[in-house]
């Protein structure tokens, strides 16, 4: 054998031990620095990781408070909608019931015609008026 191939030889039987002195003595200061820069990353990924789950939490708890809210507004509406109708179903209802009687009204323009035909003083109108305000039934007013 030569003196190459005894090289060559021993080389190839040398332990993994051997090979990865002479993998750290080449290439050991740019792994490390690719490692370190490695664990960088991961740490910053992992931290980022915590910040995304925690804004995700908190943007949850203000949608739920958003949704409580908007809840709450919409039975106010409601309720203030409600009242506001019931309010003037009452109203409307009061209007009714107050309203001149049409007949009374009726009787009251007879009443006034005739005494503007006979020419009679206002004294014998505000007369008649009380009269015939009397003879109509009182509706509780």
């Amino acid at each position: 054998m030569t003196d190459k191939q005894a090289e060559a030889a021993s080389a190839a039987e040398s332990p993994p031990a051997e090979v990865e002195r002479i993998r750290d003595i080449i290439f050991g200061t740019q792994m490390r620095d690719y490692d370190q820069q490695f664990q960088t990353v991961h740490r910053d990924l992992e931290r980022l990781q915590q910040e995304i789950d925690r804004l995700t939490e908190q943007q949850a708890d203000q949608d739920s408070t958003h949704s409580k809210r908007l809840r709450d507004l919409r039975r106010e509406v409601r309720q203030a909608d409600d009242g506001l109708r019931e309010e003037l179903r009452q109203t409307t209802q009061q209007l009714g019931t107050d309203k001149v009687d049409r007949v009374a009204l009726g009787e009251l323009f007879i009443e006034l015609g005739t005494h503007l035909k006979t020419g009679s003083s206002m004294a014998d109108l505000l007369k008649g008026l009380g009269e015939l305000d009397q003879g109509q039934p009182d509706d509780g007013e």
